[in-house]
């Protein structure tokens, strides 16, 4: 028995074939019992009836704007090659020598400054108290046009190429984000032009105390002077 191939079964499905050989495809089913033939019309009968109710259909109003707050939080594709920037360390206050006769502080909190062509992004890590996480909090501003609004930008925190928190700035370039500590993280900024990358080096937590030591010998009290017992008589 001679089975007709898929194609002709999607037209016969579609009725878009001609009135003689739709009839031997008919004929084919009927008086063969072809079930081969039967199940293939079957499967693009059903392909058909999705389609014909697909135009029909409408996605609620809630899940449209859903889809649309991700598309401009995250933006429709990756940007290109040419539109990404890594931002240039300018101020670490990790790398600055401590004030003399000062040990330690213990602080955990970190201020670093990047620069990206005319962008400046003041950044500020801090380790959350009694918590695993830590708080990046900071700023972008354009050096060129200190005035100029940033805008509402797209803001995320990846590490290890996996996004752990985003956020939008503010139209004044302010933002906040967190996320859990467990190793480097990279800021991410999505301006209109390009996107600047931030290499981030997560602090330390640990306990936020303050020992100093005096070096100074100006600052350190003298023991009292001994006075010697007078031996001889006065005459």
């Amino acid at each position: 028995m001679e089975h007709y191939s898929l194609d002709k079964w999607a037209d016969f499905a579609r009725q878009v074939i001609g009135e003689q050989e739709r009839a031997e495809m008919q004929s084919h089913l009927e008086n063969d019992g072809c079930t081969k033939c039967s199940e293939v019309l079957g499967l693009w009968q059903r392909v058909q009836d999705v389609a014909r109710h697909e135009h029909s259909y409408q996605p609620p109003d809630s899940v449209v704007r859903s889809i649309k707050g991700t598309f401009a939080l995250h933006g429709p594709r990756r940007a290109g090659r040419a539109a990404l920037a890594v931002a240039e360390l300018l101020f670490d206050s990790a790398r600055n020598p401590l004030p003399a006769g000062v040990r330690s502080t213990g602080t955990a909190l970190r201020q670093l400054l990047y620069g990206a062509g005319n962008y400046r992004i003041d950044v500020r890590i801090e380790p959350q108290p009694d918590s695993r996480k830590v708080a990046v909090v900071g700023q972008v501003l354009n050096s060129a046009e200190p005035d100029e609004a940033i805008g509402v930008a797209p803001v995320s925190l990846v590490r290890g190429g996996k996004v752990l928190a985003t956020s939008v700035t503010s139209p004044f370039g302010e933002f906040d984000v967190e996320c859990d500590l467990g190793g480097p993280l990279e800021l991410r900024v999505q301006l209109p032009a390009k996107e600047l990358r931030l290499p981030l080096t997560e602090p330390i937590l640990r306990d936020v105390t303050e020992h100093l030591e005096i070096s100074d010998s100006k600052g350190v009290r003298k023991p009292p002077r001994r006075i010697r017992k007078r031996t001889r008589t006065k005459v």
